[in-house]
């Protein structure tokens, strides 16, 4: 049975001319018409299952005659710079600015400074200084690494984002494709080429992630010193005989004393400031003076070497046997700055009470370094990101459905015959090879969860990773904690600060490897996290991409739309985002960066030069291994608890009703998209998706650029019969 959608309109009108109005054309549209995009619909009318009525859109939009090619308003070859492929060439420019960079950094450090052992020096300067440029420079990296991840992402969308051709060949072998986001599912599916390419690309993130942040370093300095009690005649230069200095002590000692006129003096609490600290750099020797008269004015000394877990002696000595002294022995968490400070009054050495100390000044120097083997690594994954990317910009033309328009745009072009007849179909009903048949189906209006558009097992895989890490994390906390000999309250640990290096957070290995070869150990352990972290960014990007494109969706049943498409025709939207909108991936982005820094600065290399009492340096003393930090441990759950709480609770969310639950599914976006026959060029105007016409009692949906109402519960609807 057929009607005639003209004479079936609730306005009166003449037979529509075949005429395309012009865009400055007046054209009367009715007392409902507005300038809103909702202008298409009349005014409120009950409508019940027996009617067949569909009121004419605006001939300016869709006219039964007139062909798509009217509609082109681009080059044919759909613009190399628009849309996806203007947000590519972004991302190229991105890239090749990082390898340019990248390259600029290895080849000065490499060229200027020299290399032992794969390492080099870019700059030497005080340590406090040396330091705060090294925190900068990891934000850097990881703010750079985090761009280039993202990049990459975003090309690994493009190229797994399947074709016209391919979507029909999979629909009819009674398979679907994804349409929109991240998908392994697509692999088996696309080209050849461009799953090599993916596959390029995904690979080349893995060791960027393990390598980069740790390719510049800070190598901090330590001084081994000694602590001599003496009275104020030792200052004078009085003869002293302690019966149990060695040796080399008594030469060291004496050595210091004909020297003490250049040591600097310090009051008592400047004392404890200075030397209270886990790696002394900027001082050596140090005489503490005490007051009273001693028939030997050197009371006893103390050696300190760079592995000692704590300065106790600045909370005090004893009198030890053999006119020596000892460290008062304490809890070691009772001894810290804070509470020798508060107690300075009663600052003993050797039982007696401290006047001042004298302390030896020597340059404070710590080096930045770079790891050229580390570096050349990165240059080559970053130059194939950028050949992968030029690659897909310039060889690929064939359009995509990387967009939920694109897809929509191509489908109503071309419906599907082997969708036809399932218009409230869901992603559920394709699954596993049973396509639904196309028996009419009974409408129920329903609110969708959003993880539900995702898909239960990849909303839970997603969260389930971002918990174990979130768990993993919060045991190395703990183990952290035990291990420290510092106070385990929050405000110390605050005090100590981020990725901060003290002889309780350093990894002890057994047998110490130096070089490139412990180097790049150290670096792998340190960055092993941060691939995890590389993948949960890339999981919840799909999630939330996969929501936002349903969101996108779902809209259409509310709200009339122009298509978001690549290559814009007629009244179609251009886009430079794929599916994830700016407000999202730029949060996206943010929360990856801090996270990846945070992390560098919970786990990471620890390079320590040590010098010995004499200031030579002692290379196999010195330190090559890892350190963790308990503060940014800290912030490392509570971030992370946060994305997890906050994937949990977008998923949670409902979609408003009224819309099948397509989620990313190809064959069920492609049942939507199955508009009357005589409505043409409806891919190039403003659609939305509802109840286009009545026939014998059977409901037909689909996307229209005319009037269409909403569904009815418990009423029946099928698509109509194939074109």
């Amino acid at each position: 049975m057929s009607y005639d959608h003209r004479l079936l309109s609730p306005t009166t009108s003449s037979p529509r001319s075949s005429r395309r109005p012009s865009r400055n054309e007046s054209i009367e549209l009715g007392p409902w018409a507005s300038s809103s995009p909702e202008y298409f619909d009349p005014p409120p009318h009950t409508y019940h299952s027996t009617d067949k009525l569909l009121p004419e859109v605006h001939e300016e939009y869709v006219s039964q005659t007139s062909p798509a090619r009217s509609f082109q308003r681009i080059d044919a070859n759909g613009g190399r710079w628009k849309g996806w492929r203007a947000g590519l060439f972004l991302c190229v420019l991105v890239v090749t600015g990082a390898l340019i960079l990248n390259i600029a950094v290895t080849v000065w450090a490499a060229s200027a400074f020299g290399l032992s052992g794969g390492i080099g020096t870019i700059h030497v300067g005080t340590c406090g200084t040396i330091k705060t440029t090294g925190r900068w420079l990891h934000i850097g990296i990881n703010v750079l690494s985090t761009i280039m991840l993202g990049a990459s992402n975003y090309c690994m969308q493009c190229l797994c984002s399947p074709t016209r051709q391919e979507v029909g060949i999979a629909h009819a072998n009674r398979q679907w494709l994804d349409i929109g986001i991240q998908s392994f599912r697509n692999l088996a599916q696309i080209k050849r080429s461009r799953m090599v390419l993916w596959l390029f690309l995904a690979g080349s993130s893995i060791p960027l992630h393990l390598m980069f942040n740790s390719a510049l370093f800070v190598s901090l300095t330590a001084n081994e010193y000694v602590v001599a009690t003496v009275s104020e005649d030792f200052v004078n230069g009085a003869n002293w005989t302690l019966a149990s200095v060695d040796t080399r002590h008594q030469s060291l000692i004496s050595q210091m004393q004909q020297n003490i006129s250049s040591y600097e003096k310090l009051d008592d609490a400047t004392c404890i400031k200075e030397y209270g600290v886990d790696y002394l750099s900027d001082r050596r020797h140090v005489f503490v003076v005490v007051s009273g008269q001693f028939a030997d004015p050197l009371l006893g000394y103390l050696d300190w070497n760079y592995d000692g877990s704590l300065n106790s002696w600045v909370c005090g000595t004893s009198q030890g046997p053999n006119s020596t002294i000892e460290t008062i022995s304490i809890d070691i968490y009772d001894c810290s700055i804070p509470v020798a400070l508060g107690n300075i009054t009663f600052w003993t050495m050797a039982d007696q009470p401290v006047e001042y100390c004298l302390s030896q000044k020597v340059p404070d120097e710590c080096r930045l370094q770079i790891a050229v083997p580390i570096m050349l690594i990165v240059l080559i994954c970053n130059a194939v990101k950028l050949s992968c990317m030029t690659i897909t910009i310039w060889k690929f033309k064939e359009p995509t459905f990387v967009t939920l328009g694109d897809a929509l745009s191509g489908m109503l072009e071309n419906p599907d015959p082997h969708t036809v007849g399932m218009c409230t179909a869901t992603k559920k009903q394709f699954q596993d090879g049973a396509w639904p048949d196309r028996e009419p189906q009974r409408w129920t209006l329903q609110r969708h969860f959003r993880y539900k558009a995702v898909g239960m097992r990849r909303w839970v895989l997603s969260n389930s990773i971002c918990t174990l890490a979130v768990i993993a994390s919060a045991v190395l906390l703990h183990f952290a904690i035990q291990n420290t000999t510092t106070a385990s309250d929050i405000t110390t640990l605050w005090d100590l600060g981020f990725g901060t290096v003290t002889p309780a957070s350093l990894i002890r290995w057994s047998s110490p490897i130096f070089g490139s070869p412990g180097l790049i150990k150290n670096v792998l352990l340190a960055n092993s996290p941060q691939v995890i972290l590389s993948v949960l960014y890339i999981a919840y990007n799909r999630v939330y991409t996969c929501m936002s494109f349903s969101k996108e969706w779902h809209d259409l049943a509310h709200h009339r739309r122009a298509l978001r498409v690549t290559s814009p025709r007629g009244d179609q939207r251009s886009t430079y985002f794929l599916s994830l909108p700016y407000r999202y991936l730029i949060s996206i982005l943010t929360v990856s960066v801090a996270i990846h820094w945070i992390l560098s600065q919970s786990l990471f290399l620890v390079a320590i030069d040590v010098y010995d009492e004499n200031g030579n340096f002692d290379a196999s003393q010195s330190i090559l291994s890892c350190g963790f930090s308990c503060i940014a441990l800290i912030f490392l759950v509570g971030i992370g608890s946060l994305v997890l709480l906050s994937g949990i609770g977008m998923g949670l969310r409902r979609y408003k009703p009224g819309m099948p639950l397509a989620g990313s599914c190809s064959a069920a976006l492609s049942a939507a998209c199955h508009p009357p026959s005589d409505e043409v060029d409806v891919a190039f105007v403003p659609v939305k998706w509802g109840v286009t016409g009545v026939e014998d009692g059977i409901g037909h949906c689909a996307l229209s650029g005319r009037y269409v109402s909403p569904p009815v519960t418990s009423k029946r609807y099928q698509g109509l019969a194939e074109r």
